[in-house]
């Protein structure tokens, strides 16, 4: 195996192949600062933990060292194998330890001595591979308690362990063995950090002031003459050691001969080494040369998930499996180290990385899968990304322990993946990444029967199941010449020429999603502003801003949070309902279940997008928003949108209940000094202490006339509302209310209204040439108004629709006629009826109002250039339909202004349909579906024409399908959507059905398709925006936000979801046909969030099933749902239609599928009880449980407590 000493021209090695690169990054390391401290036994590679934090001052290290003492010294105390020694009684002096050097090192005082402690009983210590540099120690005890033994004191957290002694004649061959046992030490960081844990040479490190913890790696510093000798075995070790990579398949045995046969060059170059000073030096040549440098620790250390070098001079992260994200004290000063790995590694796998091709992805020899990227596209310098294989993978028990599912739910999925037998589940488990998908993969596969022949196909192999006919393929990027790539897809197609009996893609992505489907029936952060007007099922319109902080007051004491955000967990009395829109365009009410705030990001810009109608909305640059796109509804970021684009606006929201609107009675309390009453033939006083008897009539108060207490809110009252919020005003001082009229038919309606209520006050009436003014003195009644309606005194520029005016249509329709005949004015050559206020909050909400009414209107922004500068808003009602509408629903009492309006509509009529009767279309929506079912222009125009009960031209048709027209009116599209499913039905093409159905769905939804025309940033500061705000929409999960459409979608909890992934799977680039969907029975939800109070974890959230296609929409059965209030999966009561399934196909009851799911609960908590949880042991349980079901039922039975063993009796 080992060659002569002699360099070899010829024939390059496995081995020469790897290091044919540049200088190894170590041997750099070891250069640069060899010289800079004394040499000590252990510090921080190149960039140390001082460094990274910003270090402590050199005096302050300086003043901490000892007398001068040699390396050679050093590391002969250290490795010498002295520390290990019994020390005698009384001590006599002794030269400085290596634990003496390690508290000078980390900047502690002397460490006084330890107080005797009782002998440890002596036991034999299990045998574990000898340690290596960086590699972290598998064996002994937790790191807390490795830690107490080199700090010479017992754990905090535990008993003190038992001194594990070194077998007698084995000198110390690790770090472990090398320190010993220590005094106690002192962080270098004291007062600013706090040891987490500790093990092999890895300290985990809280630091004040760091967001994350610090993973410090010590390496060994060498002196100068050890850094000849490893340069010289380093040269010998490239020409001597030959392996044959073919002779010795396996990476680990491998290493093993590499580092004897270095430990052998090291003792015939310096014989006096000790074992632990060769130990150390081979374990470092190793490293380097055929390991992964620096990171190769990070690589072997088990407890870290994943690894990631994020470029030059910037620290490595590692995601840890107990302390998450840390940050490690390794950094790479040049592009060239990082480099040297990614060439290796991409070596190593046989694939190439270059300019030409700067991306890597491949999967180590240990199974780990690594992620490379290069300049130009890495702007930082070369990145590594590499995902850690768990050699020990968690099993099904393992998920339930931690809490990812219930025993019950874990039962339930044994059940679907056995299928009895007779028809297994299909099953997607879908989530966002790191939410734990392939572990929840891993896990169903155990359960399938040992019959059966498995194939897995990946992209990069991580499945490990305990089957024994199981096939393994993986795909394969292109060569060198960019040939010989097989895709998913490609083994999805070759895997169905197999004869599998199940089928598992590890992810799917793309075409490969359609095969996997035809397979199949053959047998994954956004925010509004706080004035934002969102649209309430009950009618009502309020700032989304004010609703939330509310409910944020409210639930002060559980708020939780996620990054930067904030969230509620709605009680069930506090959840409310929003207008949403469904997959069928249609309108409904959906439940708001959470609310989310987070405040604006430093540097942040948001969106404003504006429409063709007026409509206007800001967000954050990546909320979604659900655009038209040839004939399919796609969702679109904020930021992605540009000019033409058609946005989702509600045309037709659902009508809301229609109410009374009546006046709490806790109103008038205190609003006057007295409550009239009846009493016999007259009235008497009665004090105003609160609330007023339910016989009370009027109010009365000093220097005041009678004011009758109004019970109910009439139609007069809103209409005197809408004219004082007009032009009108309460007095600052709350005595009087005024309003200004120009008009004695709109005056006298208006005073006429407000005598039922004021029956013994006289208004005073001041008349100029061109108006009127009108004034009320009365106190009580303006505070009324106030308090009632919102009505503010004085300065009203921000004024609102009042809630009580929202409760039934006929009050709104009296309210817009008062605000109209006060404020607004016709425009003959419009023709439109505008309304003007500096007010938007109003203008957004009279905008819903009218929409409400079925009356289209827009809000516009404009400066006012009149004696009064400033922005304000209008209100346009424009185009003679909608002002037929506005006609026929507002009843204006302002004389000029109705007969002016009049008039418009006798001298107009309409030559087009309104643009929201218009719906777009495209070439593509119409001609290939006409084409498919085999039907001429001339053919389809009759058809279509009967079915629309209007004329659907030939010319029509034509100018659609030439792209020569982007609109079509919705009758037009809605008769060639039933001409189309008449003649697809016929021909029982169901894919061009749905097609048509589509269409169909488009002609008759509830919203519109509003052009976009800008879309701009803007600076949140200059804006007074602080917060953002967002709404958890259950099902939908959508809401209207100032008249758009647009998609929830803070958090990754809710963001992913069952009705989620059928989108993904319609939408390019899976392009999953609809009709194929229903042979997907169950979806699985899991995602990975942080809990405050157990970190972050991971959860399924939803199991759903896919019940069918109805209409245009795939039904969803959601059998289970997350409670984040319980931290568990809990029943939402729906029957499920994949058990009845099971049940018609077995000839089983629904209530005997039952019983076979709580056996295999009872099964599953008895390996939980007994601690069995590897992937094996697991396995061969539910193997014998296929095998013999009964005798593994009776050795459950007879280890199992009483209660049990008679619930299985029953069962058997």
């Amino acid at each position: 195996m080992f060659g002569e000493k002699k360099k070899k021209e010829e024939g390059f090695s496995w081995i020469d192949e790897i290091l044919s690169g540049n200088a190894d990054p170590l041997e750099n390391v070891l250069k640069k600062k060899g010289e800079e401290k004394p040499p000590l036994p252990f510090s921080s590679s190149e960039g140390s933990l001082e460094d990274i934090l910003g270090g402590v001052s050199k005096e302050g290290t300086e003043a901490k060292k000892g007398p001068e003492q040699t390396s050679a010294d050093i590391l002969s105390s250290i490795l010498g194998g002295e520390s290990s020694k019994p020390r005698p009684e009384p001590q006599p002096p002794k030269p400085e330890t290596g634990a003496d050097i390690l508290s000078s090192l980390l900047g502690s005082s002397p460490a006084p001595e330890p107080k005797p402690r009782p002998k440890p009983v002596e036991s034999k210590p299990p045998e574990t591979p000898a340690g290596l540099v960086g590699l972290p120690s598998t064996g002994g005890g937790t790191g807390v308690d490795v830690l107490s033994e080199i700090l010479g004191k017992p754990s905090s957290s535990a008993p003190p362990k038992k001194t594990l002694p070194v077998p007698p004649g084995r000198p110390p061959s690790d770090i472990h063995d090398i320190l010993g046992s220590s005094p106690s030490e002192e962080s270098s960081l004291a007062g600013r950090g706090e040891v987490l844990d500790a093990y092999g040479n890895v300290r985990i490190i809280r630091v004040k002031g760091e967001p994350v913890p610090i993973y410090e790696v010590r390496f060994p510093k060498l002196s100068a003459e050890e850094q000849r000798l490893f340069r010289r075995i380093k040269e010998r070790a490239i020409t001597e050691i030959q392996i044959d990579p073919t002779a010795i398949p396996n990476p680990e045995e491998r290493r093993k001969v590499f580092m004897n046969a270095v430990k052998k060059m090291i003792k015939e170059e310096a014989p006096h080494y000790s074992e632990g000073r060769i130990e150390v030096l081979a374990d470092m040549i190793v490293q380097q040369m055929i390991g992964y440098g620096k990171l190769d620790p990070l690589v072997r250390d088990d407890n870290l998930e994943e690894i990631m070098v994020i470029g030059t001079n910037r620290p490595v992260y590692v995601w840890h499996r107990r302390f998450n994200m840390c940050k490690t004290n390794i950094v790479f000063p040049e592009d060239k180290e990082i480099l040297n790995i990614i060439e290796r590694i991409a070596r190593e796998v046989g694939r190439r990385i270059d300019q030409q091709s700067p991306l890597l992805d491949a999967r180590l020899p240990d199974g780990s899968r690594v992620n490379a990227t290069i300049p130009p596209i890495s702007l930082d310098g070369p990145t590594i990304t590499i995902r850690k294989f768990k050699k020990d993978p968690l099993t099904i028990i393992d998920l339930i322990k931690y809490g990812t599912i219930s025993p019950e739910i874990a039962a339930f999925f044994w059940v679907l993946v056995d299928g009895l037998g007779v028809k297994p589940a299909n099953i997607l488990v879908a989530g966002g990444t790191g939410s734990g998908k392939t572990t929840m993969l891993n896990s169903l596969g155990m359960f399938i029967p040992p019959s059966e022949r498995v194939i897995t196909i990946e992209d990069t192999a991580e499945l490990q199941l305990p089957v024994e006919h199981w096939v393994r393929l993986e795909t394969r990027p292109p060569n060198l010449e960019g040939k010989g790539e097989v895709t998913m897809d490609d083994l999805v197609k070759n895997t169905l020429r197999m004869r599998p009996d199940r089928i598992i893609v590890g992810e799917v992505r793309g075409p490969e999603a359609r095969t996997m489907f035809t397979a199949m029936n053959t047998g994954h952060n956004g925010a509004l502003y706080d004035f934002s007007v969102i649209q309430l099922s009950d009618g009502r319109f309020v700032l989304i801003g004010d609703l939330l902080e509310e409910l944020f007051a409210k639930y002060s004491d559980r708020i939780e949070t996620y990054k930067d955000l904030e969230y509620v967990v709605l009680n069930e009395e506090d959840r409310f309902e929003v207008v949403s829109v469904g997959p069928d365009l249609k309108a409904g009410k959906h439940i708001v279940s959470r609310v989310w705030r987070r405040k604006v990001r430093p540097g942040e810009k948001l969106i404003r997008v504006r429409t063709r109608t007026g409509n206007e909305v800001i967000l954050t640059k990546t909320h979604p928003f659900f655009v038209f796109s040839d004939g399919d509804v796609v969702r679109k970021e904020a930021e992605k949108l540009k000019p033409g684009d058609r946005v989702a606006v509600m045309r037709k929201p659902p009508k809301p209940p229609q109410k009374k609107a009546v006046i709490n009675p806790e109103l008038y309390a205190g609003i006057s000094d007295y409550y009239l009453v009846p009493n016999g033939n007259g009235l008497v006083k009665v004090p105003n202490d609160g609330i007023p008897p339910e016989t009370a009539q009027y109010l009365l108060s000093v220097n005041s006339k009678p004011v009758r207490i109004v019970r109910e809110v009439d139609e007069g009252l809103s209409y005197a509302v809408g004219v004082l919020l007009g032009d009108g005003y309460i007095s600052s001082d709350g005595y009087y209310i005024s309003a200004t009229f120009d008009d004695e038919s709109y005056m006298e309606a208006f005073t006429s209204s407000l005598s039922e209520f004021l029956p013994e006050s006289r208004p005073q009436v001041k008349r100029e040439s061109a108006y009127t003014v009108v004034t009320y003195g009365s106190k009580p009644f303006a505070e009324f108004l106030h308090r009632a309606f919102g009505v503010p005194k004085g300065h009203k520029e921000q004024i609102d629709v009042p809630d009580l005016v929202l409760a039934n249509d006929e009050l709104l329709r009296h309210f817009i006629a008062g605000l109209f005949d006060a404020d607004a004015y016709v425009d003959e050559k419009g023709p439109a009826v505008i309304l003007t206020t500096r007010s938007e909050n109003l203008a957004r909400k009279v905008w819903y109002a009218l929409q409400r009414l079925g009356i289209i209107s827009t809000v516009s922004r404009v400066k006012n250039r009149g004696y009064k500068e400033g922005i304000i808003f209008r209100v346009t009602v424009r185009g003679v339909d909608d002002l037929i509408k506005f006609h026929r629903y507002i009843p204006l009492r302002h004389s000029r202004k109705r007969a002016k309006l009049e008039e418009v509509i006798k001298r107009y009529r309409s030559y087009r349909v309104k643009r929201t009767d218009r719906v777009p279309i495209s070439p593509v929506m119409l001609e290939p579906l006409r084409r498919k079912l085999n039907l001429t222009v001339s053919e389809l125009s009759r058809l279509a024409s009967t079915y629309a009960g209007e004329k659907i031209s030939e010319s029509l048709i034509r100018h659609v399908e030439k792209g020569r027209t982007k609109e079509i009116r919705r009758s037009a599209l809605k008769g060639i959507a039933l001409a189309l499913q008449q003649v697809a039905d016929d021909l029982k093409d169901e894919d061009a059905w749905v097609q048509a159905k589509r269409l169909e769905l488009i002609a008759d939804g509830d919203v519109y398709w509003d052009e976009v025309v800008s879309v701009e940033e803007v600076e949140p500061g200059e804006l007074g925006i602080e917060y953002l705000y967002d709404l958890t929409v259950e099902e939908d999960h959508n809401y209207v936000a100032n008249g758009i459409l647009v998609s929830n979608c803070m958090g990754t909890i809710h963001a992913n979801s069952a009705r989620e992934t059928i989108v993904r799977l319609e939408s390019p680039p899976m392009n999953v046909p609809r009709i194929m969907i229903p042979a997907l029975d169950i979806i699985i939800m899991q995602v990975r969030f942080h809990s405050r109070k157990k970190g972050t974890i991971r959860r399924v959230t939803e199991i759903a099933e896919v019940s069918g296609i109805e209409g245009e929409s795939v039904q969803l059965n959601k059998l289970y749902k997350y409670d984040p209030a319980k931290d568990e999966l809990v029943p939402t009561g729906v029957p499920s239609k994949t058990l009845n399934t099971l049940a018609h196909h077995t000839g089983m009851s629904v209530k005997e599928i039952e019983l076979e799911i709580e056996k295999r609960k009872i099964i599953l908590e008895w390996m939980i009880e007994n601690g069995i949880r590897g992937i094996n042991e697991v396995g061969y349980y539910i193997r014998q449980f296929y095998i013999d079901e009964e005798e593994l039922m009776k050795k459950i039975a007879s280890e199992s407590s009483v209660e049990t063993s008679k619930q299985i009796q029953r069962m058997m």
